[in-house]
């Protein structure tokens, strides 16, 4: 199928994306929208742009999760009748799906892949998976399975993503014990025939991730692969500038582990710009393929998205373009302090990107 790739993506940023809604997926002859019924008001922005074309069917995911404070299901309640009451009716839908089972295993992105393959039809000449609230581990699986379905009905697939500078509530997070590769995005990694594989880990760093990151180095190790290198990704430039540094101080521990303390080696991406982020790695895979292209070492990267949201898009973009697998931990539930909002607030965004992932802009490449 016609798709990105390292050297042509096709992309919009900012007041750009709302023109490409209006002029693209406003004409367009039929679109399916798959989201999720997040916590923050951004998720409900490019619903709300959406809403009066009369053209989309929304598709909404519900996340199940083990641990939901009070406030935080009455947020996403809230949301729901908000999409309920602007959504036309006969067009919109919501699923539940479970994303930790109770035997504490990941089923998130297989879960969604198998409630979202009775949506797809031929019908569709354009599929949009809108990332704004959804978790890695449904909306990364969502995006490579709309591919397949895009390339069987000849439609074109779009990635949305919009978020806040700053969250309506702060949320405390209670992530799995055990990392998992993310459904679709396992690639060779635990076959026997890979312990021998240079293997370079990059993490995308965020607050409270120390932990995180612990459980994924040991995962790696446990696998027996050749840890050569940890190279963590961090924002910059970014709107709190010193940011990256107190991200690499505070996770400093848990990239360390057992490889010593060699001066780490960072990439540096831009905060509000996931292309960055996707050629960046690109650029750095790219140069690794060469250098071991000339032995008859293999070389693996290994990427692990938990970082912010917009970094995290440029990972998957970098995976999808490269083959490379994904390493994340779920988060098993969200609690809160913070007061709930007395009205829903008007869906807005104060950043917004478009992927153009596959389709017609890509063909004869």
């Amino acid at each position: 199928m016609p798709r990105f790739n390292t050297d042509n993506c096709v992309s919009h940023g900012a007041d750009d994306v709302d023109e490409f809604i209006v002029h693209h997926l406003g004409q367009a002859t039929r679109v399916l929208f798959i989201g999720t019924v997040g916590i923050e008001p951004s998720s409900l922005y490019f619903p709300s742009k959406m809403a009066g074309a009369g053209n989309t069917d929304f598709r909404f995911l519900i996340e199940q999760r083990a641990i939901t404070s009070p406030i935080v299901h009455e947020l996403g309640l809230r949301h729901r009748r908000w999409l309920t009451e602007n959504l036309p009716g006969e067009a919109c839908t919501f699923h539940d799906v479970e994303v930790i089972s109770k035997d504490g295993a990941t089923v998130a992105g297989r879960n969604a892949v198998t409630i979202a393959a009775a949506w797809h039809d031929a019908k569709y000449s354009d599929i949009v998976v809108d990332g704004s609230g959804m978790s890695r581990g449904i909306c990364f699986p969502l995006l490579r399975q709309a591919m397949q379905i895009g390339e069987r009905f000849g439609a074109n697939v779009h990635m949305l993503i919009a978020s806040n500078n700053h969250r309506t509530i702060q949320l405390k997070s209670e992530s799995n014990d055990r990392p998992d590769w993310i459904h679709g995005f396992q690639g060779r990694m635990e076959l026997d025939s890979m312990s021998e594989a240079l293997t370079l880990w990059i993490p995308q760093l965020a607050h409270g991730s120390a932990s995180q990151l612990d459980v994924m180095y040991r995962h790696l190790t446990a696998l027996g692969v050749a840890l050569a290198e940890i190279c963590p990704i961090v924002p910059f430039p970014s709107e709190d500038p010193r940011r990256g540094d107190e991200l690499l101080f505070e996770c400093r521990e848990a990239l360390r582990g057992d490889v010593g303390n060699e001066r780490l080696n960072v990439i540096y991406a831009h905060e509000a710009d996931p292309m960055d982020v996707f050629l960046s790695i690109a650029r750095l895979e790219n140069t690794r393929r060469e250098v071991f292209s000339a032995t008859k070492k293999e070389a693996v990267s290994v990427l692990s998205p938990s970082g912010w949201r917009l970094g995290s898009v440029g990972m998957v973009l970098a995976a999808i373009a490269l083959d490379l697998p994904l390493l994340y931990v779920e988060t098993i539930g969200y609690t809160t302090d913070s007061p709930l909002p007395v009205p829903v607030e008007t869906p807005s965004a104060d950043r917004k990107w478009h992927v153009w992932v596959a389709g017609s802009p890509y063909a004869g490449l």
